[in-house]
């Protein structure tokens, strides 16, 4: 017995060193199976590179008129602080620790952006937290109205450095950064007096929707930020490429700029909440910039407002940056939005008539009346229905598939359902004649009877031209033009 038993230890010995590594393996594929290692976590990209546009907006940030006038700004603001460099763990800990609904990965390429905002962008992030104070609450409202997460304030932080005046290489505009037919897509018009693109209010409303749409398309809120920068067709194309429904693993396939574009949102995040961590101060303005919107239904230039209420003209385009030419075109039939400092919209209240009396003297001095200043016409929208094509709006329009394509800035035949197009323009001031002597459409554009324009003071044969959809060529002909030049005043009829 005693024999049988010493066997048995015996046995149990050899075999124990067995039985425990095998349960250790057993622990670590269960552990392996339970952290799960992402692209998302692991990435990087050895040719990393900034986008142009971003480097020249956040480099632009600190040479705008408010900065230079409202605060104590200088170039050695943040010189007397340094950055703070934290371990990996640290920066993860933090985006995981931040309210959002937007998931805020950590890695290489995230950590690349967010010292670009804490050690080489200090400053422009100095001025970003102080002009926040002005832009986040509009932004937030219309986020709020459209049912989005608010993180996306900070999409515009990486769009335009809070500029509202902010261009990009290829046109887009304004602080969410609209390519001119997308703008319109989202009923944000442009003119050659307006650019609603630079509205903050309507522009933030726009974007809003636009974001909303393209996460309805993705079902992914980074794949949406990527398709806001390069366009849903150009994102849909490496879905399918690659796949996967996954920002991350798509990666290497998108734009050198769009793949810089959600590790900066992701940033900005960080940065916006985090900058006392590193050491980083707001500019905030010496003196209180509050202001208050007035409602102006007269056509007025900002030359004139600036005279009768003593407000600088730099002051009056950084409020209302919307205004291309410095003109409010408003009218009986449509009022447009003046921003001014509160004091100062208390005043044009009750200065109005002052204002618009200027206005008219110096009208006189040129010989034209109110009258004679058309408005700036405003664009019909169709939205595409299905079955819908450029040739059957147009006819019912009464106008031409070049011109829809010319006025909505698009270049392809093919229309999409729910897209609007521009097939004509309302205020009395039809962009083409009707194809037929009479219309079945509710809205006419255009009749038959002769259509004319008084020359305004700047205005050339091209730009009259362009406003009414026709060519030079074609305006010299209907009225015996034999050159170029024009004159303030003269009548001209519109082919």
């Amino acid at each position: 017995m005693n024999r049988f038993r010493l066997f048995s230890v015996l046995i149990l010995g050899l075999l124990l060193p067995f039985v425990v590594q095998a349960r250790e393996s057993e622990l670590e594929r269960e552990l392996t199976d339970d952290v799960v290692v992402s692209a998302q976590d692991t990435i990087t990209d050895k040719d990393f590179e900034l986008p142009q546009d971003y480097i020249d907006h956040m480099q632009q940030r600190l040479d705008d008129w408010y900065l230079l006038n409202y605060t104590s700004y200088t170039p050695q603001s943040n010189e007397h602080t340094h950055d703070v460099n934290y371990p990996d763990s640290v920066y993860r800990q933090r985006l995981a620790d931040l309210e959002t609904i937007i998931e805020m990965p950590y890695n290489q390429i995230v950590r690349n952006c967010i010292d670009n905002y804490m050690r080489n962008k200090r400053n422009s992030l100095s001025a970003i937290l102080g002009r926040s104070m002005l832009y986040m609450p509009i932004f937030e409202q219309a986020l709020e109205e459209a049912g989005l997460p608010l993180e996306l304030k900070y999409l515009a932080v990486v769009e335009s450095a809070l500029r509202p005046d902010a261009t990009s290489r290829v046109g887009a505009a304004g602080l969410w950064q609209f390519m001119p037919a997308t703008g319109r897509m989202y009923n944000l018009a442009l003119t050659s007096l307006v650019d609603e693109r630079r509205d903050p209010y309507k522009s933030s409303v726009a974007a809003a929707q636009y974001l909303k749409d393209l996460y309805e398309m993705f079902g992914d809120w980074h794949l949406a930020l990527a398709a806001y920068n390069c366009g849903p067709g150009r994102v849909s194309r490496d879905i399918r490429a690659v796949g996967r429904n996954d920002f991350w693993e798509i990666y290497y396939r998108l734009p050198s700029e769009t793949r810089m574009y959600v590790p900066l949102f992701i940033a900005a995040n960080y940065a916006m909440k985090y900058y006392e961590e590193h050491n980083i101060e707001p500019i905030l303005p010496d003196r209180p910039l509050t202001t208050d919107t007035v409602m102006v239904n007269h056509r007025l230039n900002f030359e004139h407002i600036s005279k009768v209420l003593d407000v600088p003209i730099e002051a009056l385009k950084e409020l209302n940056p919307q205004y291309r030419r410095d003109i409010i075109p408003g009218s009986v039939n449509k009022s447009y939005s003046l921003r001014l400092p509160s004091q100062q919209a208390f005043a044009f209240r009750v200065m109005e008539d002052s204002i618009m009396a200027l206005a008219k003297k110096e009208l006189a001095e040129q010989g034209l009346s109110e009258e004679d200043i058309d408005m700036e016409p405003t664009p019909i929208y169709h939205k595409v229905r299905k079955g819908e094509t450029l040739s059957k709006i147009a006819r019912k329009y009464g106008t031409t598939v070049k011109n829809i394509k010319t006025w909505s800035g698009i270049k392809s035949d093919r229309l999409r359902i729910g897209q609007s197009v521009i097939v004509g323009w309302s205020n009395g001031a039809p962009a083409v004649k009707s194809r037929s002597k009479s219309s079945t459409t509710t809205k006419p554009v255009a009749t038959d009877a002769a259509t004319y324009h008084k020359v305004r003071k700047g205005e050339t044969l091209s730009t009259i031209a362009q406003r009414y959809g026709t060519t030079v060529k074609r305006l010299k002909r209907a009225n015996n033009i034999k050159g170029d030049n024009i004159y303030v005043g003269q009548r001209l009829v519109i082919p």
